[in-house]
């Protein structure tokens, strides 16, 4: 079609949508307003010409037969106009949904939306894990899957998503129970992924503003976000990213890391606000961890755990350094066009900026070539790093192309793939999980992976080991995934075929019953040590300062015999441990008073029950009324029958009831 038929379909299409819309005033004021929410006038919501045509004609749409009273007949004009029309959508609706809909998933509404609900529910707990807590239970990768299902069926079916949906949001919140800062400006994330498809999508919308804009390109520093605000060149407050609008308050602590100015150089405006990665240095991180039984899931934790901390340890302090990577409204500094202007600015005002960090860019394949130099360096920096951001330089091109709820357009981040090393099985040992569950792990000749020693890989199970056909003296390959877990990759054979040596067997221990191991009772140690850790953890009851270490003292001591024994521990019988003072021992029972009385599934899910998780006790909390009334009722719920079966189950053995009434006992009940 012509480009200027097409103009007049769309200037036709334009006059009869205003006549219609003329014509239907006259008839009732509020049928104008309801016509825009109709699913038919969103761009992008398909349908083929048939469907489009009947929504449209009076005969097939209105309830009554003929032309509508109140409505004046069309002339022969206005049904051309409004042929045009449907033309018009056609072109629009028709030949796109192909392109548009492959990706979206063949569900129903309302299995559409019990999905999302329950990835919701997973992000928000992870988010919980991630930044509260700093214990992450999954990788970046696993966490990465999660939320972009449910970015994908937010765009599928916009008419099921929440209103607060974690995907319109940074982050979460501080996690901290001290003063919260407003940032001057919404801080955001950023746009990722595991290939150049982000940076490809930004210089696409680039492009579509000015031909081959220029671009900065930073390593993606493993640290912590924070805001400095100075004013008249002094160091007023910090703040973390928090929920992107009001962060943690950690000025005391950020006066104390080295590098950061507390009085500017130079010439300065009155007011200036930085942001930047508040990191760890790897070998001085490596120094304030070393002979210490807590361990931090990545540099990024170390950070956080430090900045939160009311009493931080020396050396973990001293570990601390800042990355600065932007100067909020640089426009407004006069001489300041640019990103690029911008950090020579924080560099002479006395910002431990890295020129020799920073690149200029203009085309995909000098953001590869720059991608495959740093991946080469990754393990040379002093920082952790996963990935690379590119940004638009010039200031005016980004305040064209805006900012999401969620993160800017004009800046994505490229992830690395995980860090890998090869190394030699020694043994496959077995480890017993809270359930009795036992999962194979491989004892491998330690290697460094992104400053972390590996000497231990998880194989999940029976079958992996079967699959992979594993055994002691085996070369393997073994990856960070998302510089957090150890992950066995590949088994590399001599053998060309991959064959499975016929003398390779494992032999699998039956697992335990549901309610299994309790207490400490004998034979029962390692199992009841996997559930009191459970217990405590981030996805548990989230207990500060209950580490593995200090669990196992308190269990090896006879302070801890059960669940509830946790909850009547006094202070100077804490003490007495080995390995806590008379100040930890206090912080922990302090601790262990403000947990009061959980919300009863919340309680179920750290209990360590097979099956039932912090999502799936949110679901259950959402059918039953309490404990008690999942226990005594005697009909199934849709989607919850395994878990129901499973907590009673657990609570109908003879150690499932001592517990039970030990919980109540101690007031968790």
């Amino acid at each position: 079609m012509g480009a200027g038929l097409l103009r007049r379909v769309r200037r036709d299409a334009q006059k009869a949508r205003a006549d219609q819309d003329h014509r239907r005033m006259m008839v009732s004021p509020s049928a104008a307003a309801s016509r825009t929410n109709s699913p038919l006038w969103k761009r992008g919501a398909g349908g083929d010409l048939a469907t489009l045509a009947a929504a449209t004609n009076p005969r097939t749409s209105s309830p009554f037969k003929g032309r509508p009273s109140g409505l004046p007949r069309l002339s022969r004009l206005s049904r051309l106009r409004g042929l045009r029309l449907l033309l018009h959508l056609f072109l629009i609706f028709t030949p796109f949904p192909a392109a548009a809909s492959p990706a979206c998933p063949h569900l129903t509404s309302p299995s559409a939306k019990d999905r999302m609900a329950d990835l919701e529910q997973q992000v928000r707990f992870h988010n919980d894990l991630y930044y509260k807590s700093l214990r992450p239970a999954i990788t970046d990768a696993q966490y990465d899957l999660l939320f972009a299902e449910l970015v994908q069926l937010e765009q599928c079916f916009p008419s099921l998503a929440g209103i607060d949906s974690p995907t319109g949001k940074v982050g979460t919140d501080s996690g901290t129970s001290g003063p919260s800062l407003r940032h001057e400006r919404p801080m955001l994330s950023l746009t990722s992924s595991t290939g150049p498809e982000a940076v490809a999508a930004l210089l696409q919308r680039a492009a579509t503003k000015e031909s081959k804009p220029g671009l900065l390109l930073q390593p993606k520093v493993d640290g912590l976000p924070v805001e400095l605000l100075y004013r008249s060149g002094r160091l007023v407050s910090a703040a973390t990213r928090g929920d992107g609008r009001l962060g943690a308050d950690v000025t005391k602590r950020v006066r104390e890391i080295t590098g950061i100015p507390l009085r500017l150089s130079g010439r300065f405006p009155d007011r200036v606000t930085v942001r930047g990665e508040i990191y760890a240095e790897r070998g001085l991180m490596a120094k304030a961890t070393a002979g210490r039984s807590k361990r931090y899931a990545t540099p990024r934790h170390f950070a956080a755990a430090t900045l939160r901390s009311q009493h931080p340890a020396p050396l973990a302090l001293a570990a601390l350094r800042l990355f600065p990577f932007e100067l909020v409204a640089a426009e407004n500094v006069p001489g300041i066009s640019s990103d690029l202007a911008a950090l020579g600015a924080l560099s002479r005002w006395g910002f431990p900026v890295r020129p020799d960090l920073t690149l200029q860019v203009r085309s995909l394949d000098q953001i590869k070539a720059a991608y495959q130099k740093y991946l080469a360096q990754r393990s040379e920096h002093p920082f952790a790093t996963d990935g690379i951001v590119v940004k638009i330089d010039h200031l005016a091109l980004r305040r064209s192309l805006g900012e999401g709820s969620r993160a800017p357009f004009w800046a994505a981040a490229w992830k690395f793939p995980p860090e890998t090393a090869r190394t030699v099985v020694r043994a496959i040992r077995w480890k017993q999980g809270r359930t009795g569950r036992r999962t194979p792990v491989a004892e491998v000749v330690p290697v460094t992976l992104a400053g972390v020693v590996v000497s231990h890989v998880t194989l999940h199970n029976e079958q992996t080991v079967q699959r992979l056909c594993i055994e002691a003296g085996d070369r393997v390959v073994i990856g960070l995934v998302a510089d957090i877990i150890p992950q066995l990759l590949e088994v590399e054979r001599e053998q060309g075929d991959g064959a499975c040596p016929e003398e390779a067997s494992v032999v699998a221990t039956p697992e335990a019953g549901i309610a299994a191991c309790l207490s400490d009772a004998p034979g029962c140690r390692e199992q009841f040590l996997a559930r009191v850790v459970h217990f405590a953890s981030g996805a548990g009851l989230d207990i500060p300062g209950l580490g593995p270490g200090r669990l196992r003292r308190l269990v090896e001591s006879g302070l801890v015999r059960d669940l509830p024994s946790l909850f009547l521990l006094k202070q100077e019988e804490v003490a007495s441990v080995s390995g806590f003072t008379d100040q930890s021992a206090r912080r922990l029972t302090e601790a262990l008073s403000r947990v009061g009385r959980p919300e009863p599934f919340r309680l179920v899910a750290a209990l360590g029950i097979a099956g039932i998780g912090p999502v799936t006790a949110r679901r259950l909390a959402n059918r039953f009324d309490s404990l008690d009334a999942l226990l005594s009722s005697q009909q199934e719920k849709p989607d919850c029958g395994e878990a129901v079966q499973n907590i009673r189950s657990f609570f109908g053995s003879s150690q499932g009831q001592e517990l039970l009434r030990g919980l109540r006992e101690a007031n968790l009940l």
